[in-house]
């Protein structure tokens, strides 16, 4: 599992199962001494067949958002 680092928080990309379907998510974990744990759904409505396509998209999306980060997108 990889981590990335957006300032207060870490972040990864995931999977969250709901009624046999899966949603692509981006757990976030803030910096220690915090541990709860937050999951953003990835686009609204949008449904997996398998914890497998929906894990790989929420780690997409995870890394998208690093990159946007790194370029500046909180700095607004």
């Amino acid at each position: 599992m990889t981590e990335f680092d957006i300032g207060e928080y870490f972040i990864r990309g995931d999977f969250k199962e709901v009624d046999g379907e899966f949603q692509a998510v981006i757990v976030m974990r803030p910096k220690p001494p915090l541990t709860k744990l937050t999951y953003h759904q990835v686009e609204k409505d949008r449904w997996f067949k398998t914890s497998e396509s929906a894990k790989i998209a929420g780690m997409e999306s995870a890394k998208q958002l690093k990159e946007a980060v790194d370029a500046g997108a909180l700095n607004v």
